[in-house]
């Protein structure tokens, strides 16, 4: 029998010495997955802190027209859109209506978004704005 590996082993001829072709392609296959999936966690990381951001923009302009809404006067009706920047808000309220409807909507990162806050109102609070 030859020895086909190098060194002072003695190995029968059909035996493997070393890895063949599809273990290399196989190895470099896993391999590449990992490094992807270690790849994605940034991206993924950062889309996710803007996409935050942007929602708690969001909750701060509607807690803001939820406040005007309220320092309206009780008998005065209420619908209104604004835009600010990427946000469009619209704020509804009935003149006999107690609730406060606000809705911000943008286009964000992980496309349309849309919140909605509702909050009973006072009918004097204006009263209070006023003085």
């Amino acid at each position: 029998m030859k020895n086909r590996c190098h060194g002072r082993r003695h190995i029968p001829a059909n035996a493997s010495c070393g890895f063949a072709l599809a273990e290399t392609i196989i190895a470099l296959l896993i391999l590449s997955i990992a490094i992807l999936a270690i790849a994605i966690v940034p991206i993924m990381s950062s889309k996710m802190a803007i996409q935050t951001t942007q929602r708690e923009r969001a909750m701060s302009l509607a807690i803001n027209r939820l406040d005007i809404l309220e320092s309206e006067s009780y008998g005065k009706a209420v619908n209104s859109t604004d835009v600010e920047g990427e946000f469009t808000v619209t704020y509804t309220r009935g003149a006999t209506d107690k609730k406060g409807v606000v809705i911000v909507s943008w286009s964000g990162i992980t496309g349309n978004s849309e919140l909605r806050l509702e909050r009973d109102l006072s009918e004097i609070a204006f009263e209070v704005v006023n003085k």
